[in-house]
């Protein structure tokens, strides 16, 4: 509330609580009677529901690797194609560099999209995944620890590696190419 400092205004805090222990106590149960206990089953709406929230960000990471494809192509054209133009390898070197960053990243989103994958499995088949988390760490065998770098199953994925692995050779050749002339 804004105060200004002559305004008449008093506050007038009280010290202890607004009620006692035994209204307290009341309340607690009263909000614990309302609410769903812990260990009870989620119902068949909320795991819909749930199910729809991680289907959701799976698309999105399937979007989101696409995008990555799609701002790929244009670097690569102009950094390879001025390469070659102008026989300069440090630009096809960038080219590269820039092929091999947009395929971690390209694989990063392949990683998240399974590791999503393996929750909504989990919560389709009414596994011990807690109602609404969308930590997928939960469904893996790890445990709650989070690796952020793709791994090598994903980077030799048919989504990544014949894509970015030609992109990075031709990079090469053309580096080579231009280095020599």
């Amino acid at each position: 509330m804004p105060r200004w400092s002559p305004d008449p205004m008093t506050l007038a805090w009280p010290e202890g609580p607004a009620e006692d222990e035994d209204a307290q106590d009341q309340t607690l149960q009263l909000v614990r009677s309302t609410l769903p206990a812990a260990s009870e089953e989620a119902s068949p709406d909320d795991r819909r529901q749930h199910l729809s929230f991680i289907q959701a960000i799976v698309t999105r990471m399937s979007q989101a690797s696409s995008s990555a494809k799609t701002w790929l192509l244009p670097i690569v054209t102009l950094t390879f194609g001025y390469a070659v133009t102008k026989e300069r390898a440090l630009i096809a070197m960038l080219g590269v560099f820039a092929v091999v960053v947009f395929g971690i990243l390209d694989a990063n989103y392949l990683k998240q999209e399974r590791a999503f994958r393996k929750l909504y499995d989990h919560v389709a088949s009414g596994r011990d995944i807690p109602t609404f988390s969308l930590n997928p760490a939960l469904a893996g065998p790890a445990g709650p620890k989070v690796n952020y770098w793709p791994d090598w199953e994903d980077i030799r994925s048919w989504a990544v590696a014949p894509i970015y692995g030609p992109l990075v050779l031709v990079g090469l050749a053309i580096a080579v190419w231009a280095h020599c002339r």
